[in-house]
C-alpha cells in the first residue's frame, strides 16, 4: 500500500473556503441540519474521502463551506484502486486541486496491485481511510452517499433477505463513518458542483451492469419511478422508519442482556417470541463473539421457549444451559484429552475413550464384533479419526460420520481400526471385513462421551441395536 500525504499551503490573506456562496441555500441548510440533528460531527479533524466524482466532490464543498460554523478541520483522502489505468492519475490530479481549492491538506493511497472485486476495493480504501484517520486523530470518515445510495442499499438487503436492521440502510453515523449527505439527492451534488463551476470525474465502471447496485441503480429504481415518481424519497422514509424501529428494539434487548456475559437470562420476563429471540442472538454474540446462523438462532429459541426441567445445547463458541426459567451461556466445553493409538493384542481388554475392547475374551454386552485375522492382529491399532481416511471401496469416513449424524465431540473418539496402510473397520459404521479363522474383537460403546449427551439415534448406532450389517456400507440413513 503506497501512501502519501501532501500538505496544501495557502496564500496568506486568501479566503480558505471560496467556496462560500458558491453552495445553493436549500442544500447547505439541508445538510447542516442533518448533521446537528444526527450529531454527525465533533469539532475536530475529519477526513473527506473524496474520489473526485460527483457526490465526493459536492460533500468536500458543502463541508468546507460549513467547517468554521461546526469547528471542522478538513483532511482530504483519496484512493487508487489501480484499475483506471491513465485516468486514476488524472483522478488524482483533480483531487489534489480541489484540496488546495478549499484549502485543504491532502493525503493519497494506492492499492499495492489492481483490486479484483467491488469487496476487494472497499476493503482496501476503508483499510486506507482508518488508517489516515488514526494518523491525523480524526473523530470521523465523512463519505459521499447520497439519499439515492440509501434506496439502493435498503433494495439491496430487501432483495437478499435482510431483516430490519437491513431495511434501515446505512447510518448518519456508524463505527466512525458519517455519511452527511444522506439527506440530499445526485441533483442536489451535481447543483453543488455546477455552482462551484466544477465537471467532476466519471467513472464508466458505474454504468456495468455487471454489478448488482448499478442493476439496482439503472433497471430496478427507474422502474419503481414509474409507480411513484419520488420513490427515493419513500425508501429513504422507510429506512429512517426502520433505523427507529430498531434503535428502539435494541435498547429493550440491551436492558435485557446481562452485564455479565455469562450471568442469568430471565426467560420468565421475555414474553414476546421475537424479542426474546433477539436478546438471546444478541447474548450469545456478547458471550462468544459468534453471531447465530438462522438455523442456530432457531435451535436456541427452541430450548428457551420450554422452562421444564434442565437441558443444555452447543452452538458455535459456547453451551447454552437452560434450568427451568433460567438460561446461561458458557464458555465451550474444554475439549478432553484423547486417548493415543493403541496396539491390539491377543487377550487384551481395554477402555479407549470410553469405548469398551476386548480382543479374544469373554463376551461384552452391547458389542460390535468382528473377526481379525491372525496376520492382522500384530499391525492393528485403535485410533481416532484422521484427514483423508478412507474405507475399503473407497468412501471418505467423514461422509460416514456425517450421514449417521454423528455430533462432532463424538467423532473424534469414535474408535478407527487400522493398520499403517488402510482403515480396517469403523465399528458401528462399516461391516466387519469378512475373515475366516482368526480372533474375536469386540467393541462396545459408552453411554456418552465427555459432556456431550448421545441422542437416542447415535447410541443406537453405537450400540448395535441398528444392525449395520442390515445397511450399505455407509452409515445409517435418516
Amino acid at each position: 500500500m503506497v501512501e502519501q500525504p501532501t500538505h496544501n499551503r495557502q496564500v496568506r490573506g486568501s479566503d480558505p473556503h471560496p467556496s462560500h456562496q458558491l453552495i445553493p441555500i436549500r442544500v447547505r441548510a439541508t445538510v447542516r441540519d442533518y448533521i446537528r440533528a444526527h450529531q454527525i460531527f465533533e469539532p475536530g479533524p475529519v477526513v473527506v474521502a473524496v474520489s473526485g466524482g460527483r457526490d465526493s466532490t459536492a460533500l468536500l464543498l458543502v463541508l468546507a463551506d460549513l467547517a468554521d460554523e461546526l469547528g471542522l478541520v478538513l483532511h482530504v483522502a483519496h484512493f487508487d484502486h489501480r484499475v483506471r489505468g491513465r485516468q486514476s492519475a488524472e483522478d488524482a490530479d483533480f483531487v489534489a486541486k480541489l484540496a488546495n481549492r478549499v484549502g485543504a491538506p491532502i493525503r493519497a493511497g494506492r492499492a499495492d496491485r489492481p483490486t479484483k472485486s467491488e469487496d476487494d476495493a472497499r476493503r482496501a480504501r476503508y483499510a486506507f481511510l482508518r488508517r489516515a484517520a488514526a494518523q491525523i486523530g480524526a473523530t470521523a470518515i465523512a463519505t459521499g452517499h447520497t439519499k439515492e445510495d440509501q434506496a439502493e442499499t435498503v433494495l439491496l438487503h430487501l432483495a437478499r433477505g435482510s431483516g430490519i436492521a437491513g431495511l434501515a440502510g446505512m447510518r448518519p453515523l456508524r463505527d466512525g463513518i458519517a455519511r452527511p449527505l444522506l439527506a440530499v439527492t445526485h441533483d442536489d451534488t451535481a447543483a453543488v458542483c455546477k455552482a462551484a463551476r466544477l465537471q467532476p470525474r466519471t467513472d464508466p465502471s458505474n454504468r456495468s451492469l455487471a454489478y448488482a447496485r448499478n442493476r439496482v441503480r439503472h433497471k430496478v429504481l427507474p422502474e419503481l419511478a414509474k409507480l411513484n415518481p419520488r420513490v427515493v424519497d419513500a425508501i429513504a422514509r422507510l429506512a429512517d422508519a426502520a433505523a427507529e424501529r430498531h434503535d428502539a428494539e435494541q435498547g429493550l434487548i440491551d436492558a435485557a442482556v446481562p452485564t455479565n456475559p455469562h450471568g442469568p437470562i430471565e426467560l420468565g420476563a421475555l414474553t414476546d417470541d421475537a424479542l426474546r429471540a433477539d436478546v438471546l442472538a444478541e447474548a450469545w454474540l456478547r458471550a462468544t463473539g459468534n453471531t447465530l446462523t438462522r438455523r442456530h438462532r432457531d435451535a436456541l429459541a427452541r430450548l428457551a421457549a420450554s422452562s421444564d426441567g434442565t437441558r443444555a445445547i452447543d452452538l458455535p463458541g459456547g453451551r447454552a444451559i437452560r434450568e427451568y426459567g433460567i438460561l446461561r451461556i458458557a464458555p465451550p466445553p474444554a475439549e478432553a484429552r484423547l486417548d493415543p493409538p493403541t496396539s491390539l493384542r491377543a487377550g487384551d481388554e481395554i477402555d479407549w475413550n470410553g469405548w469398551r475392547i476386548a480382543v479374544g475374551t469373554g463376551e461384552v454386552d452391547g458389542a460390535y464384533e468382528a473377526t481379525v485375522p491372525l496376520s492382522l492382529l500384530r499391525k492393528l491399532v485403535v485410533r481416532s479419526r484422521r484427514s483423508g481416511d478412507r474405507i475399503a471401496g473407497g468412501g471418505k469416513l467423514q461422509d460416514l460420520f456425517t450421514d449417521a449424524k454423528i455430533p462432532a465431540p463424538v467423532r473424534a473418539k469414535w474408535p478407527v481400526l487400522a493398520t499403517d496402510d488402510a482403515v480396517w473397520w469403523v465399528p458401528g459404521l462399516t461391516l466387519p471385513p469378512a475373515s475366516g479363522r482368526g480372533t474375536r474383537l469386540a467393541v462396545a460403546a459408552p453411554k456418552q462421551t465427555g459432556n456431550v449427551l448421545w441422542t437416542t439415534r447415535v447410541r443406537q448406532v453405537a450400540s448395535n441395536k441398528d444392525a449395520v450389517a442390515e445397511r450399505p456400507y455407509g452409515g445409517p440413513r435418516t
